[in-house]
């Protein structure tokens, strides 16, 4: 059973997903980060970056191959799924595309989804994470919406150390 774990960008996801992948269980890292970190080690200015043609269906077969890959009876975590490229969809002002759509229609994740709420306090940029603070809460209400849309229950993670956020996530699912 894969758990998601998402949130508008900067919240604290990506460390808690560290942290539990320390602790054993397989993670599916963040695919739009990895994928953009690449691209911007070849280029000079981040403002030069040029989001590849392929990037959609690349991040949706990074999750889809992880979702798929977790054996029954096995709990991982997942560092956003494939609802939450609805919400970005949403979030540029774009018609999700066909081919998003009906993978998260036919894929699911565990019914309940752990969301790093705002905390402006930890919220930073860097070359990748663009989005000021104002930006990370509009894509954050788009993928409250997204999730809600397709069914999954939230549940949001207390604003404390990461790894509270850890044991709150272990505590919760009773592991």
């Amino acid at each position: 059973m894969v758990y998601v774990i998402t949130g508008g960008p900067g919240f604290g996801k990506s460390t808690v997903i560290d942290l539990l992948g320390k602790q054993g269980f397989p993670v599916c890292l963040e695919g739009a980060r990895s994928i953009l970190s690449k691209e911007s080690e070849r280029i000079v200015d981040v403002r030069e970056r040029v989001i590849p043609p392929d990037f959609e269906r690349t991040i949706a077969d990074w999750r889809l191959n992880f979702l798929l890959s977790v054996q029954t009876g096995t709990i991982a975590f997942s560092d956003r799924g494939l609802p939450d490229q609805i919400a970005y969809s949403w979030y540029k002002k774009k018609i999700p595309s066909a081919f998003i759509e009906e993978l998260v229609a036919r894929h699911h994740y565990a019914p309940t989804v752990f969301v790093a709420p705002p905390w402006e306090e930890i919220y930073g940029r860097d070359d990748i994470r663009q989005e000021g603070f104002e930006e990370a809460l509009q894509i954050h209400d788009h993928i409250l919406k997204a999730y809600l849309k397709y069914g999954y229950k939230i549940v949001n993670l207390p604003l404390v150390n990461p790894e509270a956020r850890v044991q709150f996530i272990l505590n919760f699912l009773y592991i």
